[in-house]
């Protein structure tokens, strides 16, 4: 049996905590015997424990990459433990620590898109990247390129396309039930974004261009669905625009199936995107997507097939694109039906968890 660690230091639940998560459900508990590093009182620590995972508490690492005072720490943890693997997500500190315990296989799974480095920053940090890392999973081809530009090892890196689970089909009268609590009429159509309200994500650009497409168009609804530090300014201003009658703030859900079963079409309006697990989701049930064209997402929203592609910072694209796919039911179906196509052969939890355990083995041979 191979024994693995995987080490994650984040607090709460987002994209690399909902990656690894996916990942734990689908591995195989006979092959692999796996136990996760979290901070302590980490989201993540009761999602895991739910999964018969054993879960390892580190106090003062919570949402930190490098942290001086924990390697000896994650030393003495990987002295008691021996694995053969130690998995990480974004941990320099752990990856240090193998290293210095002489663990020889270390993965390292980049979850985001850095900004590029050059001269002696670039060399530096290409340096311990390829010195820390037995191998670099990139989430996507995007990762990959930004990886390479980063000066890391080819050799290094496998693209291992971030999966999910298929997300559940609600009954029509629970779809109709949800439509109505959130005051959509029954022609209405939904769009919908499920992103964390930070800059990056775009959200300003939406409303400007929903602005736009109320003169046009009066049977549409936006549901933002998510929470941040953007929440109360992003509410302002949609009530400054006028739009409190067609953009819902849902805030946090805990059930987030509900949002995707009642989307007409699912969007991301990112500025940088490593690859989009929201968009997946949406796949999953066979949404048509608009999304921009940044990082990994278009290797889910390919032109004119599973959804449109926009320009970042555009709101007037944006706008032609909600109009475009509002004006042809025909175009949405079709595209959806190959969006859940491409979902099910290459973005699922399943298809993931595979090529990360054929990984696995064979490092460990």
């Amino acid at each position: 049996m191979i024994k693995v660690i995987h080490v994650i230091t984040d607090m709460k639940i987002g994209g690399a905590g909902r990656w690894l998560l996916n990942l734990l459900k689908y591995c195989d508990k006979r092959k692999f015997d796996i136990k996760v590093i979290i901070p302590k009182d980490s989201m993540l620590k009761k999602e895991i424990n739910d999964l018969n995972i054993e879960t390892i508490e580190i106090q003062g690492v919570g949402d930190k990459s490098l942290d001086w005072s924990s390697v000896n720490a994650f030393c003495r943890l990987f002295s008691i433990e021996k694995p053969h693997i130690v998995h990480t997500h974004a941990s320099l500190s752990a990856r240090i620590a193998a290293r210095l315990k002489g663990i020889k296989h270390i993965i390292h799974t980049k979850h985001c898109l850095d900004s590029p480095k050059t001269g002696m920053k670039k060399a530096i940090a290409a340096g311990i990247n390829n010195k820390l890392s037995s191998k670099i999973i990139a989430v996507s081809e995007a990762v990959k390129k930004n990886l390479l530009e980063a000066g890391i090892s080819q050799s290094k890196i496998r693209v291992i396309y971030g999966g999910v689970e298929e997300i559940n089909t609600l009954s029509k009268e629970k779809i109709n039930q949800i439509r109505s609590s959130y005051g959509v009429g029954e022609k209405d159509l939904v769009y919908g974004i499920v992103a964390r309200l930070t800059d990056i994500k775009g959200h300003k650009y939406l409303l400007q261009a929903v602005e736009k497409v109320v003169s046009k168009r009066d049977d549409i609804k936006f549901v933002i669905a998510g929470t941040g530090p953007l929440e109360e300014s992003l509410k302002k201003i949609a009530a400054e625009k006028g739009l409190n009658e067609v953009v819902i703030f849902t805030g946090f859900i805990k059930d987030i199936d509900q949002i995707y079963n009642i989307m007409d079409v699912n969007m991301i309006t990112s500025t940088s995107e490593a690859l989009c697990l929201a968009l997946i989701e949406g796949m999953s049930l066979g949404k048509p997507m608009i999304g921009t064209n940044v990082g990994g997402v278009p290797e889910l929203v390919i032109q004119n097939q599973t959804g449109l592609l926009i320009a970042p910072e555009h709101p007037q694209a944006l706008a032609e694109a909600i109009i475009e796919l509002a004006d042809n039911a025909e175009l949405r179906n079709a595209m959806g039906i190959k969006a859940k196509e491409m979902m099910l052969e290459k973005f699922s939890a399943s298809v993931m968890a595979a090529e990360i355990q054929k990984l696995y083995q064979e490092i460990v041979k």
